[in-house]
């Protein structure tokens, strides 16, 4: 329909329902980005709180092989005895 044989209270409201439906789009965009990131950053706090746990517990495992490994040295060196004198 063109707007030569319309009348003007009727291309205004062509050009009002227009309008709400492209703030409805936009509003509808907005909305889903908004959702986007929202999941974006619930990926990236669990993946930040996934490595902090792995790198607690890789410290912990090394803290703990340490000890092992000094305790264990300690044991495997014989006692050294002052010889007695005659």
């Amino acid at each position: 329909m063109s707007s030569r044989n319309m009348k003007l209270d009727e291309i205004r409201a062509r050009a009002q329902e227009a309008a709400v439906i492209t703030e409805q789009r936009r509003q509808d965009a907005l909305d889903a980005w908004q959702a986007h990131e929202d999941q974006a950053n619930a990926a990236r706090l669990k993946t930040e709180k996934l490595r902090a746990l792995r790198l607690a517990r890789d410290a912990e495992k090394a803290a703990v092989k340490t000890v092992a490994s000094r305790s264990a040295a300690a044991v495997k060196r014989p006692l050294r005895v002052a010889a007695k004198a005659l």
